[in-house]
């Protein structure tokens, strides 16, 4: 999975965690798996987006966490934006640095706030990444309406499915990504689902299974890379690779939505 969409999930569940349960003093995410190669994390707050230099808030999660709670922060969201580029496909542009239009929503008492990630380079090799978000105020939520997990589960399933009936078809012998997409099936019915390269980006309790099952599954179909990822793929035959690519965007804004979905499910 994109490792900034992964932080921004982890942040959002671990951070409603936090906020609903007032016996925790402080969550720590350092040692999480979404902020191993994290060098620093800060988050800075901005007027507008003409402002330059923005107000330091918080230089690590703990103490983010610790405003938001002193500021009577009420839930925090995962926001996926619609993609409105035409020069490159959204499930192409999350491969690179930056590429996902994503943000955290905070509802605040009087407002909103969105906290958009900006990944820079420039650390060790162990940790080259610093990360800072920037926060804007807005007089309207972003977040996406909650869908049942029943249907996102199914749309889910269907779009896997129709993955992995592609490539495992004669004529494209894509073995070895038809068991990916299996794999990705059998998560979304397994009793113990964990999301494979982060499986803790959700805390121990405050999601169902069915979205700790739709998570992992979207997580282990999240195939959108650079090179060598389902990404990387062309077929000769012209009508093979408009059916690839027809494949591929449905199974994107499935595994897309479904993350929104089962991130954005906190119950308490």
């Amino acid at each position: 999975m994109n490792g900034e969409l992964a932080q921004v999930i982890t942040l959002v569940a671990h951070g409603n965690y936090f906020l609903g349960h007032a016996e925790e003093s402080t969550i720590d995410l350092s040692g999480n798996s979404t902020f191993q190669f994290v060098n620093e994390v800060k988050f800075v707050r901005y007027k507008s987006t003409l402002d330059k230099k923005g107000v330091l808030v918080a230089e690590n999660v703990v103490d983010w966490f610790d405003t938001l709670r002193k500021s009577h922060a009420k839930r925090l969201w995962n926001i996926g934006f619609a993609w409105d580029r035409t020069d490159i496909a959204e499930h192409i542009a999350v491969a690179f640095s930056g590429g996902s239009p994503i943000a955290i929503q905070v509802d605040m008492p009087k407002g909103f706030e969105l906290w958009y990630p900006l990944w820079k380079t420039g650390g060790q090799p162990q940790k080259p990444w610093f990360v800072e978000y920037r926060g804007l105020a807005f007089g309207y939520s972003h977040a996406t309406e909650q869908m049942d997990l029943t249907d996102v589960k199914n749309k889910l399933r269907f779009s896997i499915s129709l993955a992995q009936q592609f490539a495992g078809r004669p004529g494209v012998d894509l073995s070895g990504w038809a068991e990916t997409f299996a794999k990705a099936l059998h998560l979304l019915d397994s009793k113990i689902a964990d999301a494979p390269y982060h499986p803790d980006m959700l805390p121990a309790s405050g999601f169902s299974s069915a979205a700790r099952q739709i998570l992992a599954a979207a997580a282990q179909a999240y195939v959108f890379g650079g090179m060598g990822s389902w990404n990387d793929l062309g077929f000769e035959k012209p009508e093979l690779q408009k059916e690839y690519e027809e494949v591929t965007k449905i199974l994107y804004q499935a595994v897309k939505m479904s993350i929104l979905m089962a991130s954005n499910s906190y119950s308490g």
